[in-house]
């Protein structure tokens, strides 16, 4: 891997970590105690999923960045799992 591709790959790695991971914690706690999404977390979900497709040819790069993602995009299925579940029992 060249510099360049390297420093994208650490790059993404941090922001994933550093940014997009403990948001989606957030997100996860809240959902688990029955909450339901707002606005601005469902922005979120939208834009973070945005990036993460736009930048999948770069997670191919690294395997620790491919773990991450993985783990990240497992977070997001259950965010959206039980925030569906807590929509359809608040209705």
């Amino acid at each position: 891997m060249r510099g360049d591709e390297q420093g994208v790959v650490q790059a993404l790695q941090a922001q994933l970590q550093h940014q997009q991971l403990p948001r989606l914690l957030k997100l996860k706690a809240k959902v688990d105690a029955g909450q339901p999404l707002d606005d601005y977390d469902l922005r979120f979900l939208k834009d973070a999923l945005a990036a993460g497709w736009q930048a999948r040819s770069v997670m191919h790069q690294s395997r620790e960045l491919q773990g991450l993602a993985g783990h990240i995009f497992r977070l997001y299925h259950q965010i959206c799992d039980q925030a569906l579940a807590n929509e359809r029992r608040l209705s």
